[in-house]
């Protein structure tokens, strides 16, 4: 055979599509070249087109027919006419290749020259689809740099049916920009997370550097990645119930790191009556805090004026208290009034030492009071506004301790005392439901900052990992026993808290040190905007959406990975960059899909209900075309196996109820320890009907 690689000829061109009718003698999918035995007339091989000058387009095989055609007899003598086949190969064009150096071609995306008819078909050569695949685009050159060195070809498997074409994708653009892998429960989503992520791990050049510290952080919301990435002793770790985990250790999330506008989220805040208090009261517990001990004077100063505001109100004879107490005392927190002014004020009826006297002047002591109070609260809020000081605001993550959620009069010392009166009404539900948040077991993580000793951000961000040279390149929080209600917020806290992080740097350098957030089971906290949305829900999937859009320019980028597509945020798929999909079945998935990914990958998604376990359909900036591959098993594997009821019936073997009862907190255990008294079961009664959701 002279040509051994071509296999047909060009008989239509339509755009970039082309048809190609196949030789008499290629009949098999695999063709014997040069370079070994290839895939030749089979779907997903690769064809070449020879357009002169050393440049070659390149297609992929996507349709295949056969047609009838009349062939009639040369003697002319004859009419009988003789029907032969006519097999039409479909073929998308890719871009083209061209020869750089002996065994070596580079591809570009652009077509300035279509193959013309009667243009041979060609096997593309080995050679060929090296430059396609195992040289993927290079991305992101450092500015300023001229290495060259700056980007690496990252293997994540082989071309489906051709285990001698690996397909690699740009290290850089994978990790820098958000990435989407989707499909079915069993498909391999897990494992090709698991894959992609070791392969930075086991890199040499990033294995070697001494000084290592996190760059990747999962949301494992089923507790699957702790066998992939921790050691043997670490990834058996004892989990209980409403705790969070960090490398198999306990850790928490302080409540102290929420914002403004998620504490009132959380908190469940009216929009009118509640929301203005509950951020007032928030940047006051933040405000010049340096230590767990510390208090505001100007806070205390302001109680001191309500007891004194109250000892006028008190109808008793005598009234509770001492008023000149109460004034003492707040002078000697607010030291810039001028109280010698107010006590020259004070009328007393009948004499100032007499057991029974009363303010005879009331409303003009009241409303100095009053003023001095308001004083006193523009000061607070002139603090806090000075400047750019981000660490004086309902949104600084700065420490407030557990025993000041418990003050009674804590969210009371943010209004006057008249208005108190007039809102109190309001103020009753906000109090009731923070008094619940404390009591009800599920948010304990948010509550359990002072039993580990955190109590600032920076021990808080450390101890995730952050700056420490020493520890796991890969951070998997394992959110598996959180409840459904807790999970939204402590995933959009961990989201929000890692950009604005970023967001805290010079301009210069905030997109050095990048790092990963994976968001595994991304369609339970990152669903599209719904009519009636859970504020949880919506606190989560606004912080992921300003990840998706702004994270980028900040060094912060996202995997998103989910069995349900179109279940996730539009706005966070939209703005993915590279796809891996695995096996879709739900039309509403595949139609979602189809619509956002690029027209040359469109005839492949139709393959996308026939992937087996471990195949997908990858494309997307970090690779040059889209292709069918199986990807690399990882080296350790997610606890993420199906199970084979077959083997595991056979053997006989009761259900370990006993672990699930330990692991549950509902051991014996537990029942010794509940409270008997009558005010411990008033207690827990009580509790119970301010949250009946309350699980355990």
């Amino acid at each position: 055979m002279e040509q051994p690689r071509v296999i047909g000829h060009v008989v239509s061109v339509n755009g970039f599509r082309l048809k190609v009718e196949l030789s008499p003698d290629a009949k098999s999918s695999a063709r014997a070249t040069p370079d070994g035995v290839q895939r030749a007339v089979a779907i997903n091989s690769f064809l070449t087109f020879d357009l002169g000058a050393g440049s070659n387009a390149i297609g992929i095989l996507s349709d295949l027919e056969a047609r009838e055609s009349y062939d009639p007899m040369r003697d002319e003598e004859l009419s009988l006419e003789l029907t032969k086949p006519r097999r039409i190969a479909s073929v998308q064009l890719l871009g083209t290749v061209k020869q750089v150096a002996r065994h070596e071609w580079k591809f570009d995306t652009g077509i300035t020259v279509l193959p013309t008819l009667d243009t041979p078909a060609e096997v593309a050569a080995p050679d060929v689809l090296a430059g396609i695949f195992a040289h993927p685009p290079k991305r992101n050159r450092p500015t300023g740099s001229d290495d060259d060195d700056y980007d690496f070809p990252l293997e994540i498997g082989h071309q489906t049916g051709d285990e001698n074409t690996r397909i690699k994708a740009s290290f850089n653009d994978l990790f820098s920009r958000p990435l989407a892998v989707v499909g079915n429960t069993g498909s391999g989503k897990s494992y090709t997370v698991a894959s992609i992520l070791r392969g930075i791990i086991e890199h040499d050049e990033l294995s070697a550097v001494a000084d290592a510290e996190p760059h990747i952080f999962i949301l494992d919301i089923n507790g699957e990645y702790a066998n992939a990435f921790l050691s043997s002793e670490k990834a058996t770790y004892t989990r209980e119930p409403n705790k969070v985990y960090l490398n198999g250790e306990e850790f928490c999330l302080p409540v102290w790191l929420m914002n403004g506008e998620e504490i009132c989220d959380w908190l469940q805040a009216s929009e009118a009556t509640q929301e203005p208090v509950l951020k007032d009261w928030w940047s006051i517990s933040k405000a010049a805090r340096t230590g767990a001990g510390a208090y505001d004077p100007i806070q205390v100063a302001i109680g001191k004026i309500d007891l004194a505001l109250g000892w006028l109100d008190d109808p008793r004879s005598p009234a509770g208290g001492s008023f000149d107490v109460f004034i003492d005392h707040a002078s000697q927190y607010a030291t810039a009034v001028d109280w010698g002014a107010f006590n020259g004020l004070v009328s007393w009826s009948p004499s100032p030492r007499d057991q029974w006297r009363k303010v005879s002047n009331e409303r003009a002591v009241r409303d100095q009071l009053l003023e001095i109070r308001s004083q006193l609260l523009e000061a607070i809020s002139r603090r806090q506004h000075e400047g750019v000081n981000f660490a004086k605001t309902a949104d600084s993550p700065r420490f407030v301790p557990v025993q000041e959620f418990r003050d009674p009069n804590l969210v009371d010392r943010t209004t006057d005392q008249e208005s108190s009166k007039k809102i109190d009404q309001y103020l009753l539900t906000l109090k009731l439901r923070l008094r619940t948040r404390l009591d009800d077991r599920r948010w304990q993580s948010f509550f359990s900052y002072e039993d580990q000793e955190i109590r600032s951000f920076e021990d808080w961000i450390k101890k995730l990992g952050i700056s420490q040279s020493e520890g796991a390149r890969v951070s998997v929080l394992d959110f598996s026993m959180l409840a459904g209600e807790v999970l939204p917020f402590a995933c959009a806290l961990i989201g929000r808290l890692l950009l604005e992080t970023r967001e805290m740097l010079r301009p210069e350098v905030r997109s050095c040190y990048p790092w990963v957030l994976v968001l595994e089971e991304a369609h339970n906290y990152a669903r599209p905007r719904e009519r009636a949305e859970d504020r949880g829900h919506s606190l989560s999937r606004r912080a992921f959406e300003r990840v998706a859009k702004e994270g980028r320019k900040f060094g912060l980028s996202l995997i998103v990975a989910s069995q349900r597509p179109s279940e996730v945020s539009p706005t966070i798929i939209s703005q993915c960059a590279n796809f891996f999909s695995h096996r879709l079945q739900n039309p509403d998935d595949i139609d979602h899909f189809r619509r956002i990914i690029p027209k040359q990958a469109q005839r492949l998604l139709d393959q996308v209900t026939v992937l087996a376990s471990g195949e997908a359909i990858v494309f997307g900036s970090a690779f040059h075309v889209p292709a069918r591959v199986q990807i690399n098993l990882p080296s350790r594997e997610p606890w993420s196996a199906t199970a084979a009821p077959f083997v595991d019936w056979a053997k006989g073997v009761t259900f370990p109820l006993s672990d699930v009862v330990d692991h549950w907190g509902l051991g014996s255990d537990e029942a010794a320890e509940m409270p008997e008294t009558a005010a411990s079961l008033d207690q827990v009664s009580y509790a119970d009907d301010l949250d009946d959701e309350i699980p355990f």
